[in-house]
């Protein structure tokens, strides 16, 4: 599992535009959130704000890595 969160972070800061969006998507959220706060939202409202920046956020990752860890393999397929 250990291997597996490591190899998130690396995909999450492998090129200079994944870690501005990281930067700007959490600036973001945090913008967002506080707004239901100032706003008086309902508990339910920002729990679900929470959970779909969340599952939206790991699958933008997990699609990162996975396209890292394709990449990767087709390089040193090609290579003798």
């Amino acid at each position: 599992m250990l291997y597996y969160l490591d190899e998130l972070r690396t995909a999450m800061n492998a090129t200079t535009g994944r870690r501005r969006y990281n930067l700007i998507s959490g600036v973001v959220f945090i913008v967002i959130a506080g707004a239901l706060f100032v706003a008086g939202a309902p508990f339910p409202v920002f729990v679900a704000y929470f959970c779909a920046s969340f599952v939206l956020d790991i699958a933008l990752v997990v699609r990162w890595a996975r396209k890292d860890a394709i990449a990767a393999y087709r390089q040193t397929e090609s290579e003798p």
